[in-house]
């Protein structure tokens, strides 16, 4: 395995476990929202379920356009490889 190809899989490995850190954090702030306003508002569950709700959908979408990045960016650079030995 050449130099490339470790920098290659260090940085994937990275990225990939940075994502589901993010994911977690982002569903983990939107549910202590939820929890700060529903002691506010003395409403116990509902803004909690919301905040989880909401965090899932966000961090999700989130989610799916840092793969979509990942896919178009190692895409570029199989291309990048194929045209350097033609």
């Amino acid at each position: 395995m050449n130099t490339w190809d470790k920098k290659k899989t260090t940085s994937s490995i990275f990225t990939y476990s940075t994502i589901g850190l993010e994911l977690a954090a982002t569903v983990t702030i939107f549910i202590l929202g939820g929890n700060k306003l529903d002691d506010h508002f003395n409403r116990t569950p509902v803004f909690t379920i919301i905040g989880a709700f909401l965090g899932m959908a966000i961090g999700f979408y989130h989610l799916i356009k840092q793969l979509q990045n990942i896919e178009a960016r190692e895409k570029k650079d199989e291309n990048k490889i194929r045209k350097k030995w033609m």
